[in-house]
């Protein structure tokens, strides 16, 4: 059981290093890459986006980071959900023996 929950720790902490989200604005101006917790991996401005004043842009990108890190949270927490699940039915089935 201990070495099942090591195991289990290893992977949530692989999926924290892999799980990536990628959120675009709605004009299509920001793209952003990123990972769960605030881990912002790439911001990519298109030419639109140099058309819009700084704090336009600013704002729309704030959004987009927030928008693609709220999604790299989401899948972590459900990856790390089922993962967490698997292990609790495991030790339910062991309980009933």
């Amino acid at each position: 059981m201990y070495g099942d929950m090591q195991n289990r720790v290893a992977e949530a902490q692989r999926l924290a290093a892999e799980t990536e989200a990628e959120a675009v604005s709605e004009d299509g101006a920001v793209r952003v890459v990123a990972g769960p917790g605030g881990d912002v991996r790439i911001i990519d401005l298109r030419m639109n986006a140099f058309e819009l004043s700084g704090l336009e842009l600013g704002e729309l990108t704030a959004a987009t980071v927030k928008t693609a890190t709220d999604e790299a949270d989401r899948q972590l927490s459900e990856a790390i959900r089922q993962s967490l699940a698997g292990l609790f039915a495991a030790e339910r089935e062991e309980g009933q023996r």
